[in-house]
């Protein structure tokens, strides 16, 4: 599969090309939240006993970790824009690396902490280039494709995680979780080594450092369409996120089911989600990228009235509680890609930096709705309701005020 872009300055086609190979490293630097997260999980009661610390502090590493990943992508992003894509990029992975392995040999939860930072500093670096890279290489309708897919083979990553993480802890000692992230993030960097060209030419880079990040930070902020679709994006991640971070005390702690059957529960809403992006991509281009959003915001509306129901009125029964769930991971797939192809496509000349931007806001926002969706833990779903409710809400608001009169300003690119 190649695609060519279209030159925004004179029309023609140039040779630059998106490779199978190239998107599929693209995906992996975009996969480690997921499998740093959802893999080591089910062996907090064997880190908790094996490092003689607390429940609460174990439960810190999540939030160190998305501290670093926030802070990496403001970081690689600025340094993307300057120096080019490929060495931030390398540079990321091999961070996180670092990190993993620091994991790995852990003595006690403060060592811990601190590779889960940079663990997630190095992932933060290394997703927010990943996505600028695209920019530099295509777009209007391509690029939203091109995201699509991204997100699709990215959504692999919660669907695998879980189930790889939960085989784990059973035969191994938790710390094989973290030499299997060291792993992963080996062949991540390789990859990039391998496949990613360098697509900002020199010419096009900025100079300034740091203070530079600043002032492409505040340009693209007042740009309206890309501040719009960014945060219809970042509200359904705040919503998706009360699922992700709740649906554990929901399905396990309330309806009483075993570990492994929430693992396939959660695998196949992951799956789901990743077959729709499929479809997607093959509706670009019959379809304007704004009307798939809202399709989209109209099933994570309905999800959300879905179960809604469920706490409200039915009691939360098995049944309409996963259809619920799955009617509102199903709207990301139609969410995602189109608004980040939306979004960074008006921000071209700092991709890196409105690549950094999206991705820090997106990852406060995930940070922020974890704790509140489980406020209730297996007592009560009103917290992670109000938390959909509001992330759901903050979308449509976002996308019908916001990008309101917007257009993208880029011609699409040719697929050949």
């Amino acid at each position: 599969m190649g695609i060519a872009r279209t030159s925004h300055d004179s029309g023609s086609i140039t040779g630059s090309t998106i490779s199978v190979s190239l998107l599929v490293t693209l995906a992996l630097q975009s996969a480690i939240p997921p499998f740093a997260t959802d893999m080591y999980t089910p062996a907090f009661p064997e880190m908790t006993e094996n490092l003689a610390t607390t429940s609460a502090l174990i439960g810190l590493t999540l939030t160190t970790f998305f501290l670093g990943f926030g802070s990496g992508q403001v970081i690689g992003g600025a340094l993307s824009d300057q120096l080019g894509r490929r060495r931030p990029m390398i540079a990321g992975g091999l961070l996180a690396l670092v990190g993993s392995v620091v994991c790995a040999f852990s003595p006690h939860i403060a060592v811990l902490l601190i590779g889960r930072f940079f663990q997630g500093f190095g992932g933060g670096c290394a997703a927010a280039v990943a996505r600028a890279v695209l920019v530099d290489l295509t777009y209007g309708h391509v690029l939203a494709r091109m995201m699509s897919l991204l997100q699709a083979l990215t959504g692999l990553a919660p669907m695998i995680a879980p189930i790889a993480g939960g085989l784990i802890v059973t035969y191994w000692p938790w710390r094989m979780v973290f030499w299997s992230l060291a792993l992963f993030t080996l062949v991540m960097s390789a990859c990039a080594w391998k496949w990613v060209p360098e697509s900002l030419p020199s010419e096009s880079r900025h100079t300034g450092g740091i203070p530079r990040f600043f002032r492409g930070a505040a340009h693209v902020l007042r740009t309206r369409t890309f501040v719009g679709f960014m945060l219809t994006s970042v509200m359904s991640s705040f919503c998706m996120f009360g699922y992700i971070s709740n649906a554990t005390y929901v399905l396990q702690g309330h309806l009483g089911l075993s570990p492994i059957a929430f693992s396939w529960i959660f695998a196949g809403n992951a799956l789901l989600s990743t077959l729709l992006a499929l479809v997607n991509v093959r509706l670009i281009g019959r379809f304007e990228p704004r009307h798939l959003i809202q399709c989209g915001l109209i099933l994570s509306a309905a999800g959300v009235i879905i179960l809604l129901l469920s706490v409200a009125v039915w009691g939360l029964p098995l049944i309409p509680t996963c259809i619920g769930f799955a009617v509102l991971m199903s709207a990301n797939a139609f969410i995602f890609g189109n608004s980040s192809a939306l979004s960074l496509g008006e921000a071209r000349e700092n991709a890196g930096t409105a690549s950094a931007v999206q991705g820090l806001l997106q990852s406060l926002a995930n940070g922020l709705s974890a704790p509140l969706a489980t406020a209730g833990g297996d007592s009560s779903a009103w917290p992670m309701i109000l938390v959909m409710i509001g992330g759901s809400v903050g979308a449509w608001l976002a996308f019908w005020l916001i990008t309101r009169g917007g257009k993208t300003s880029h011609p699409a690119a040719t697929l050949r």
